[in-house]
């Protein structure tokens, strides 16, 4: 009988269940968290890193012209030594402010490239969601159905054919 399936325990089926289940909560939760994730860091790059960059460019172009300033001062006046100074201050303020200006330029880049480079990636994910929440729950759904059917069939199959209590053996048919 190749039709039969022989099932050694309903706990078994019951225990898969309950697995897929928390499975599935556990799946989803993450997939919310990177899609948060990924929401967050988009605002990051394009308002929060933006703004900061932008404002430390202009506090830095501010840093520039006044070493700037206190180098022409310096120059004017006879002190060599404090001309020195100037000059490296002028120098750092002026890496600063490159540091600044390329920072702007990569995270533009990046702004620009965000969505390219993780939509796909991001689409990937909206596939794994679809599977977790709608392939699963009816997988869910059908174990239940199995396992209440089965235990119909154990309850019923009891009914008709109650064990012997006790050792007694069955008497032999007479002839």
């Amino acid at each position: 009988m190749a039709d039969q399936a022989k099932v050694a325990s309903i706990d078994a089926i019951d225990s898969l269940r309950v697995s897929i289940t928390l499975f599935m909560e556990r799946a989803g939760q993450a997939l919310d968290e990177v899609g948060d994730a990924v929401r967050r860091t988009r605002t990051w790059l394009n308002d929060e890193q933006r703004s900061y960059w932008l404002t430390e460019k202009r506090r830095r172009e501010k840093k520039l012209e006044q070493a700037e300033q206190e180098l022409y001062s310096s120059r004017l006046s006879t002190l060599q030594s404090t001309s020195a100074e100037a000059q490296m201050h002028v120098r750092r303020a002026r890496n600063a402010l490159e540091e600044a200006e390329q920072k702007l330029r990569v995270l533009k880049k990046w702004a620009r490239d965000y969505d390219s480079v993780v939509e796909p990636l991001a689409r990937r994910l909206d596939t794994l969601r679809d599977l977790v929440m709608t392939k699963y729950p009816k997988a869910a759904a059908q174990l239940t159905q199995m396992i209440n059917t089965l235990e119909s069939y154990a309850e019923l199959s009891a009914v008709q054919n109650p064990s012997p209590e006790g050792n007694e053996e069955p008497e032999p048919p007479t002839t």
